[in-house]
């Protein structure tokens, strides 16, 4: 019935070859688009289009290509783009936007590339497309390349193609996305947020926070985006001081507490060591998805409240809030921090046979921490060896732990022999086992665990700590005084061992305590 109406309809319209500046203002063509609600129409409109010598009107061309995606048939938009005599930029950039809307980022760079084959010239709105994709894509050469092209064009100037090649290059190359930042003469909002949430996605935390305070100095208020990218920063660095500014900030403007906002707070507090501010964030949050949730939950249990984290999981399900892999995985660590074998047990089963949740390799490591810790190191080590997926360095490392706590060197030497392999530069894993060897006296087989190391050519690094003062966060690494308070610092920590020591702590110590080259 549809099909025959659409029939009557282009009929009636008798559409003859009209001029190209006529088409905007013709209504019986305009109709025919608009009332285009069915594929079958579609064909019927290109094919009567085609029988009126109008199929090379480019009006009509943009109008059918648009139809085309629409419709998902971008086979057929690319035969027509392929059949229209000497395509211009608004059809190339119709077909990428079609593409882009699919997925399709490759042949959205194929078809920039016969754009420049065919000399058919990149606008502002091409520029975004192709930037997008490469950045779907990681392909870093290529944004460069386009980059190249478009200050040549004279376009490198436009916000909107700034904005898109930052926001590349937030997921490829941060140094050149800062340059190019740097260099923009205005920069909006939507910049400053392309900058700072590149920075914190690829672990720039410090400079992250540097430019969301630069941006407020600016006069530029955050976008929600902005403020969900320093709070990640954040909870990164563990700097509360600027955590709480940023809430602040949030709470002056009077922005609402949504999903996403809510979310990162929770995040930022408890990964800060602030559980209770995160709770209060958690409880006046209006909606919550499952994300909320394990926030709360996964903060609860990073700090060792495990009875906290189980009642927030109890509420959960009360409220019908789907719980999923991460919930799972937050679960198992609280019960793993508090040595709830038991309760470890119940909720890997319950997470199973109630919501269907398939253990990933993460779940099975935490089942294998949790009965390690607890002494069932054999349970443990069985646990490994039926599981479904190969164990990977996380699993065995978590063996290799509980084998050293409870000097079980058998399979401890089997856990090491598997790290080995998946992970050969690991130094954490030989000086683990030395360890172990060293504090039973048995030095000949430490020598023979620090041996291979070094014929391996695997160094130790050194450890390092990190603290927040006064907004400023110092990091400390084993022996070394490049802190300009490092004598200070040197005598608060003697001062403290000595207090240690009068309190009755005793250090393990082996032979290898003062070496350059120790395993301790």
């Amino acid at each position: 019935m549809l099909v025959m109406q659409m029939k009557f309809t282009i009929s009636a319209c008798t559409v003859q070859s009209v001029p190209p500046h006529s088409l905007a203002t013709n209504p019986s063509i305009l109709s025919l688009f608009l009332q285009c609600q069915h594929q079958n129409h579609l064909h019927q409109i290109h094919a009567h289009f085609i029988k009126t010598n109008n199929s090379n009107n480019k009006f009509y061309v943009s109008k059918l290509l648009s139809l085309y995606t629409q419709f998902d048939l971008l086979h057929h938009a690319r035969l027509l783009f392929n059949q229209t005599r000497k395509p211009n930029t608004l059809l190339c950039n119709m077909l990428m936007k079609g593409y882009e809307q699919h997925g399709l980022f490759d042949e959205i760079l194929h078809l920039y590339l016969h754009m420049l084959q065919e000399d058919i010239k990149p606008d502002f709105f091409t520029f975004p497309l192709v930037f997008r994709s490469c950045a779907s894509l990681s392909a870093l050469e290529f944004a460069l390349s386009t980059y190249s092209r478009a200050f040549k064009s004279g376009l490198d100037c436009n916000i909107y193609v700034q904005n898109s090649a930052i926001g590349y290059c937030q997921v490829g190359d941060v140094n050149n996305a800062g340059l190019l930042f740097g260099l923009m003469p205005e920069k909006d909002v939507v910049a400053w947020g392309a900058m700072i949430s590149g920075y914190a996605q690829n672990g720039y935390h410090n400079e992250a926070l540097s430019s969301f305070v630069e941006m407020l100095e600016e006069g530029v208020e955050a976008t929600e985006f902005a403020i969900v990218s320093a709070l990640s920063a954040c909870s990164n660095l563990g700097v509360l001081k600027l955590g709480l500014s940023i809430h602040g900030y949030v709470v002056r403007r009077g922005l609402e507490l949504s999903v996403f906002m809510g979310t990162a707070l929770i995040d930022m507090f408890c990964k800060c060591g602030d559980t209770t501010s995160a709770l209060t964030i958690f409880n006046r949050m209006h909606e919550k998805n499952s994300a909320s949730w394990n926030a709360i939950i996964g903060g609860f249990a990073m700090h060792g409240h495990a009875e906290e984290a189980i009642e927030m999981f109890v509420q959960m399900e009360e409220k019908q809030a789907m719980p999923n892999a991460i919930t799972l995985s937050n679960v198992l660590c609280a019960c793993t921090h508090a040595g709830l074998v038991e309760e470890g047990r119940h909720y890997f089963d319950y997470m199973i046979n109630r919501y269907g949740i398939e253990p990933n390799v993460d779940h099975y490591g935490c089942m294998v921490d949790l009965l390690g810790r607890a002494g069932c190191v054999n349970e443990a080590y069985e646990l490994i060896r039926y599981m479904p997926m190969e164990p990977n360095e996380v699993v065995w490392g978590a063996l290799l732990g509980a084998c050293r706590i409870h000097g079980n060197l058998d399979l401890g030497e089997i856990a090491l022999e598997k790290l080995i392999e998946l992970d050969p530069r690991n130094s954490g894993n030989y000086v683990l086992l030395a360890n172990m060897y060293a504090e039973l006296g048995r030095w000949e087989d430490a020598d023979r665990v620090r041996a291979a190391m070094k014929e391996s050519g695997v160094t130790k690094t050194p450890g390092y700590s990190s603290i927040e003062v006064n907004g400023l966060v110092h990091e400390f690494h084993a022996r070394e005084w490049c802190h300009p308070d490092s004598t200070e610092i040197y005598e608060v920590l003697a001062m403290l061992t000595d207090h240690l020591g009068t309190s009755g702590y005793k250090p393990r110590m082996n032979r290898y305590k003062n070496s350059e080259e120790d395993c301790s």
